[in-house]
């Protein structure tokens, strides 16, 4: 019996890591597949709402800020005075800009030197997808999905940038 019990602790971590493997392979290759996966996840980000900006206005605010606040190389350094160690690593973040005369999209991709991204797309995993489409003359669909809360300054300049209220850049 206690044989049986060590042999099943054991193996715990390697399901553990089997599984982060697996999600990680899975991992959204597109901006497509991104949105799919925000709508299917339990933990979703998915954000619906409209402003009162002419869909142009928005296309041009997003393609403008997008490139000017989000296309950032993050170099950072943590020291550790508990186990006297120190990391550092450099973050690099790609907005894509995608627009046509129905549809303007933001997508905000990040790579991580420090952490080997098994899986991920070239220029790293995407964290938020914004859609905006024409609805009424002065009014625009906003749909924005984002991975995690560790996105929200993100997805509040960008909700800030589509409102036409507050044009400043996240502190990344």
């Amino acid at each position: 019996m206690l044989c049986s019990m060590l042999r099943k602790q054991r193996r715990l971590p390697l399901i553990a890591v089997a599984l982060l493997l697996v999600g990680c392979a899975t991992a959204p290759k597109n901006a497509e597949e991104f949105r799919q996966a925000m709508r299917s996840s339990p933990f979703k980000k998915v954000e619906s709402f409209e402003v009162a900006r002419p869909f142009q206005d928005v296309s041009s605010t997003l393609r403008k800020k997008g490139n000017e606040c989000l296309a950032r190389t993050v170099r950072w350094t943590a020291t550790s005075a508990k186990y006297f160690n120190t990391r550092s690593g450099v973050n690099t973040y790609k907005p894509t800009f995608v627009a046509n005369a129905n549809r303007a999209e933001l997508h905000v991709q990040l790579k991580r030197s420090a952490v080997v991204e098994v899986g991920s797309p070239p220029d790293g995993f995407y964290r938020v997808v914004l859609d905006a489409t024409p609805m009424a003359k002065d009014r625009t669909r906003i749909d924005m999905y984002a991975l995690s809360i560790d996105d929200n300054l993100i997805r509040k300049a960008m909700r800030g940038w589509v409102q036409g209220d507050n044009l400043g850049c996240p502190d990344l």
